[in-house]
């Protein structure tokens, strides 16, 4: 394949990705700005206090959750050490949306807490009888689902300190405290920036629970105005802003990790760097336990007690149905992600060109669009299509499908990518000089030898796309449901017990996946 056929292909597959975007933007020129004056003088500003305030408080609270765990699970032989380490990672199989349906209903006035004080502590049932669906307690939810991004980053790279840093650290006379503040934090910053990325993004692309909890951002603001407004214009208006402000966060995101490179030696054997103690073994199980009792465990014991409670009124076989949807969508839109992301990252290592590179980063782009903005950009982008082929695309699989490989495709590149990255130059030499040709270079050498990247990133786009509800509400095909949707629809109508069993199936689908990906990422990546 020539340098120009390269070039071409990468062009097609970037333009393909971007082309939403770009007619997004385009269509706010010349817009009726009546509506949009409206929102900048009532609700923009309340749109920003709130967006910016879920962001920094959930961040908080996922450092919280996540950064300690991953020190005393990679620095600290103790019992158990496996298992939390496994549960740690669980949570991010709940979906932000069901962790919030699922709280809301534990600490009503109905739920099991206030009913319990109210049987047997009618004075301490008035103290916490009050309004939970604030945004405050919305950030503490979502910090319990999205903390493992954090948690994950952080544990690769406290497992990749190795001893030299911290025998260096005893010698200084440092504490574990003043080791782990003063040598592991700064030297993983750029991993914990990554982790903090991807939990920024969720936050933003959030639409279920905060249109649940109340609570206005920009997100909630783009299906204000897409639907009762009845105003897409406006709602393209507020989606352009909002890809604005998460296109920063990308290019901060891509400054700190460029800015900063460590050399990591891998830890070679499972041992305490520090004395343990008694007090330090309780230290460490309630710091690991807090974040799985409260992010996963209480959430599927209500679960299912819900379901069993409720037994009788479930319709067991459109759950089956449902979950027979999500899969079938998940696994097609996967395989094209895994397909493009291969042939990206192929072109990129055979070429070498510096403009490849800048057309791969914009492809990673994706990543920050909110699903709210995407949905958007493919409703005024199949509008045009539509007309020009006199058919209707909007509400069909095809644009489904083709915005979630929009969506989801940084997530199916990044994991590619840095498999790529690590293969030695040489492999390129010796295939050239055994004559093999560029398509039997990357079936008989790169997929084999990636083939651990390539199912982490299936799994990744699978898990991502089976929870996923922006982007599925507004462009899912008529009389289509996911378990996602069916899970909203059930718990905004506070039908929440009805809910639960179609939050039980994602949450179950997505442990499995979790499951399969833990013991992947065991085998490609040292992390004793």
């Amino acid at each position: 394949m020539s340098s120009k056929k390269k070039l071409v292909a990468l062009l097609l597959i970037t333009l393909i990705l971007t082309i939403p975007i770009i007619v997004l933007i385009y269509s706010t020129i010349g817009t009726n700005l009546s509506n949009f004056n409206y929102l900048w003088d009532y609700l923009l500003v309340d749109y920003s206090i709130n967006t910016i305030k879920l962001v920094f408080m959930t961040i908080f609270f996922s450092l919280i959750f996540g950064v300690l765990p991953a020190w005393f699970v990679s620095t600290t032989d103790f019992k158990l050490k496996k298992t939390y380490d496994l549960l740690l990672y669980m949570p991010l199989a709940i979906p932000t949306y069901i962790m919030a349906f699922t709280y809301s209903d534990i600490v009503s006035y109905t739920g099991p807490i206030q009913s319990f004080f109210r049987n047997y502590s009618p004075k301490f049932a008035e103290i916490i009888n009050m309004d939970y669906l604030q945004i405050e307690f919305l950030s503490i939810l979502l910090s319990l689902s999205l903390y493992p991004y954090v948690y994950t980053t952080c544990r690769i790279a406290f497992s990749r300190i190795g001893t030299s840093y911290i025998n260096l650290s005893k010698t200084l006379g440092l504490s574990e405290f003043s080791t782990f503040f003063k040598i592991a934090i700064p030297i993983s910053r750029a991993a914990i920036f990554s982790g903090l990325f991807l939990i920024v993004m969720e936050v933003l692309n959030e639409y279920g629970a905060v249109n649940y909890f109340g609570v206005n951002t920009y997100t909630s603001g783009i299906f204000r105005a897409w639907g009762p407004m009845v105003d897409i214009q406006t709602a393209s208006l507020l989606a352009v802003f909002l890809f604005i402000v998460v296109a920063l966060f990308f290019i901060l995101e891509r400054y700190v990790n460029s800015k900063y490179k460590f050399n990591y030696a891998i830890n070679t054997s499972v041992r305490s760097y520090f004395p343990n103690s008694k007090i330090k073994y309780v230290i460490i199980n309630l710091v690991c336990l807090v974040p799985i009792i409260l992010g996963f465990i209480i959430p599927i014991i209500h679960m299912l007690k819900n379901i069993l409670k409720k037994s009788l009124n479930h319709d067991f076989f459109d759950v089956l149905s449902l979950t027979g949807n999500t899969i079938f969508v998940s696994i097609i839109a996967s395989i094209f992600i895994i397909i493009f992301s291969i042939l990206i990252q192929f072109i990129n290592r055979i070429s070498k060109s510096r403009l490849n590179k800048i057309l791969g980063d914009v492809v990673s782009l994706s990543y920050a669009m909110p699903g709210a903005v995407i949905g958007i950009a493919l409703i005024l982008l199949f509008t045009i299509v539509g007309k020009f082929f006199e058919t209707l695309f909007i509400g069909s699989f095809l644009v489904l499908i083709y915005a979630y490989v929009v969506r989801y495709m940084a997530v199916g590149i990044s994991p590619i990518k840095s498999s790529f990255e690590k293969q030695p130059e040489s492999i390129d030499q010796t295939a050239q000089s055994l004559g093999l040709k560029t398509i039997n270079l990357l079936n008989k050498i790169y997929i084999p030898i990636n083939r651990s990247a390539i199912i982490i990133a299936f799994l990744l786009c699978f898990v991502d796309i089976m929870k996923d509800l922006p982007l599925t509400l507004i462009l899912r095909p008529f009389d289509f449901d996911t378990l996602a949707t069916q899970t909203y629809e059930y718990a905004i109508e506070e039908m929440l017990a009805r809910s639960s069993l179609y939050s039980f199936a994602i949450v179950f689908l997505g442990t499995f996946m979790l499951i399969i990906l833990k013991n992947t990422l065991n085998k490609e990546i040292d992390v004793s």
